[in-house]
């Protein structure tokens, strides 16, 4: 008995040990991840010091300027991975951090109004007289404060799956998600990078689990969409870099919880002042931003184009139809772009 008692305890100590030195590879792993994807962001930015404050952005490619304003979270990053498609057709893409996000400071504009006047000063300091904007999401609130504030500055307006009216991103209602997924889901930087390899190592479950965060039961069946994005390597890729945006979490929550904050107490946007053509894109099986919203924010807009997208998601640009929106959007901007180019 005495034999047992002392075999089973020094068993119950070499596996305390076992799992010890499992979560110090783990922790080492996470480490040298997160020191790596910090040092990367940063050496592919550079931070403009405006008149509104420091910006952080990247600018890419030639020809007609196009300002992205990315969602919640998100940053540069996700801001050039939504340019991406207008990079390739031809665009030159401007993707800044809004306040709160990465090397953007919060200082530089709590509400819509003040990170539309930082965008800017960005582009004055830049030098770029006109642009298009692209914004998703969360984003849009800004885009389109921007698009009012600064008419001259904006030849166009592209507004995908638009956060146009209050909820509360905290609370059980739709789109209540936002919140969970920012404030619980990712779970700070661990919960993102965990995030991040799961979409890496088991894209088919990541996927699946996103379909049903943002998208209501009347959505295209998950098996198609998930065929679709897994069966085609740049809708894959743009997958799997998405998530790549929301990590490390820790340099984007300041911003992420903001933009939830200024959600929550959105007061009505000035649509009906918007003076720029404008095309709305949405999803019918949104669950973050009902089909609703956006056919009312459109019906305000003196020269709005509804681009209604069925059994598409909050994520309009993964599925079957996602090539056909790349190319929509691209034509819209051609077709006002009037030879806009940089200086």
């Amino acid at each position: 008995m005495k034999f047992s008692l002392r075999f089973f305890a020094r068993m119950a100590f070499l596996l305390f040990v076992l799992v010890l030195l499992a979560l110090g590879v783990v922790l080492a792993w996470f480490t040298s991840w997160r020191s790596d994807k910090l040092a990367g962001l940063e050496a592919a930015s550079e931070v403009a010091k405006t008149s509104a404050g420091a910006v952080e952005f990247v600018a890419r490619g030639e020809g007609p300027a196009v300002l992205v304003f990315h969602g919640v979270p998100g940053g540069y990053d996700q801001a050039m991975l939504l340019g991406s498609g207008l990079l390739e057709a031809g665009f030159q893409i401007i993707a800044p951090s809004r306040p709160g996000y990465l090397r953007t400071p919060l200082a530089t504009g709590l509400m819509p109004e003040q990170q539309a006047d930082a965008m800017a000063a960005l582009l004055e300091t830049l030098g770029l007289p006109r642009v298009a904007v692209l914004a998703s999401s969360g984003g849009a609130p800004a885009a389109i404060q921007f698009a009012v504030r600064h008419p001259k500055q904006v030849w166009a307006l592209v507004l995908l799956s638009p956060v146009t009216k209050r909820f509360d991103p905290f609370g059980k209602g739709r789109g209540s998600e936002f919140g969970r997924i920012v404030l619980n889901r990712l779970t700070g930087d661990i919960g993102s990078w965990l995030a991040v390899e799961m979409a890496e190592r088991d894209p088919r479950k990541m996927l699946s689990w996103t379909l049903e965060t943002v998208n209501t039961d009347s959505a295209t069946p998950t098996s198609a969409i998930i065929g679709s994005v897994l069966g085609d390597p740049a809708q894959r890729e743009w997958f799997r870099s998405f998530f790549g945006t929301f990590a490390p979490l820790s340099p984007r929550e300041s911003g992420a919880r903001n933009d939830l904050i200024q959600i929550r107490a959105l007061p009505e946007l000035p649509l009906a002042r918007l003076a720029v053509p404008t095309l709305l894109v949405q999803g019918t099986a949104d669950a973050c931003v009902p089909l609703a919203e956006v056919q009312a924010a459109a019906g305000k807009i003196p020269a709005a184009t509804l681009l209604p997208v069925e059994g598409a998601g909050h994520l309009v640009e993964l599925g079957p139809t996602a090539a056909e929106i790349q190319k929509a959007v691209a034509a819209f901007l051609n077709q006002h772009s009037g030879g806009q180019s940089p200086p």
